[in-house]
């Protein structure tokens, strides 16, 4: 367990995560990680490919690498053992509920973890969403991932009933900036330990550093919409 406790201790380094989905940010992945690695963020998920791409630009950031093919293509694709080879510091999996086959291959997934000392993060979804995260948490989930959901925002006491850190995932609802802000500040504040960017609109100068301030500077919702709303530069090539 030391292994699992070291990797997530660089992830979750100031307290909180700031964690980039590059496999959701279509334009220019190397410019992305370039200026994620500048801004302050602590890790980004990658798939294998992506991943021999964009290994120059890492410097501190750490990798926690897809194994699996998301919620299209939910088969194992990638070991933990190749993970762990690869350098990674967390592996990211989806858990849905449903068919024996899926919970086997959640529970030889989380096996192998234990055994090689990787954490897994579970990327959970559906309504039922307190459910499926205990069952996760259950079966051998380190950390548990959710889309934003209104919900989310009634449940302060997710780590003190389950023991496993929570991230949510911002990108799929379209918000207007102020309430995208005022929703993450009353997130980090109450429910969550890290967020997960999945959108490419979020991942540019203003935003980022907004978003920044919020889970690890501990700045307003009101200092992160003037941040955001400064002019935006250009990625650096």
């Amino acid at each position: 367990m030391l292994g699992k406790s070291l990797r997530l201790r660089r992830i979750f380094a100031k307290g909180r995560a700031l964690i980039a989905d590059c496999g959701t940010l279509a334009e220019d992945p190397v410019a992305r990680v370039r200026l994620l690695a500048r801004s302050g963020a602590d890790a980004v998920v990658l798939t294998p490919g992506l991943l021999d791409l964009v290994a120059d630009e890492l410097e501190a950031l750490s990798v926690i690498l897809r194994i699996d093919g998301g919620l299209q293509r939910a088969q194992q694709l990638v070991s933990v053992q190749a993970a762990l080879e690869m350098g990674a510091e967390a592996v990211l999996v989806v858990f849905e509920p449903g068919p024996a086959d899926v919970l086997e291959r959640f529970g030889r997934i989380t096996e192998d973890a234990r055994r090689l000392g990787m954490p897994v993060i579970a990327s959970i979804s559906g309504e039922n969403w307190h459910e499926t995260a205990r069952l996760a948490a259950d079966f051998g989930a380190d950390v548990v991932q959710a889309r934003f959901a209104p919900d989310l925002l009634a449940d302060r006491h997710f780590l003190r009933r389950t023991g496993r850190q929570f991230l949510v995932t911002v990108g799929q609802h379209r918000l207007p900036k102020p309430q995208l802000l005022e929703t993450l500040y009353d997130l980090v504040q109450e429910t969550a330990q890290g967020v997960v960017l999945a959108d490419s609109a979020l991942v540019e100068h203003s935003m980022l550093a907004a978003i920044h301030g919020l889970v690890h500077q501990g700045i307003s919702a009101e200092e992160a919409i003037r941040i955001a709303s400064s002019p935006v530069r250009p990625i650096p090539a």
